[in-house]
């Protein structure tokens, strides 16, 4: 079970790190909405930011550790073992992006951590 979590935090910390850089490079070239006339130009644009290939590299990285826990654990222990990056990516949004995290969506993580907890000791 060490190994397992050690993994998770590993995946979670890969996907949360390349999910950010994604989100940075995003702002940098002003957003992409899919089917809009300008996709194709920003997707040309993000082609020419490392952010973008940084965090593409870790998420393929998270997608690599997957592998392993999905092809060694019991989906149903790992999957909510994910939702712990609720945490993590609320953390995240409110100290380096600038968002608002209300005192609800922090009890609703909570409550989701709670589940994740009796899940993973069923």
């Amino acid at each position: 079970m060490v190994r397992t979590l050690l993994l998770m935090l590993l995946a979670i910390g890969f996907g949360l790190g390349g999910t950010y850089l994604i989100r940075a490079a995003l702002v940098d070239v002003g957003g992409f909405t899919v089917g809009s006339r300008t996709a194709a130009r920003q997707l040309r644009r993000l082609t020419s930011k490392r952010r973008f290939w940084a965090g593409g590299g870790l998420i393929g990285a998270t997608l690599v550790v997957s592998l392993d826990l999905y092809g060694n654990q019991d989906l149903s222990k790992v999957v909510p073992l994910y939702s712990l990056s609720y945490v993590l990516v609320a953390l995240i949004g409110r100290l380096f992006l600038g968002e608002r995290v209300t005192l609800r969506r922090w009890i609703a993580i909570l409550v989701i951590v709670a589940g994740v907890v009796v899940l993973v000791q069923s």
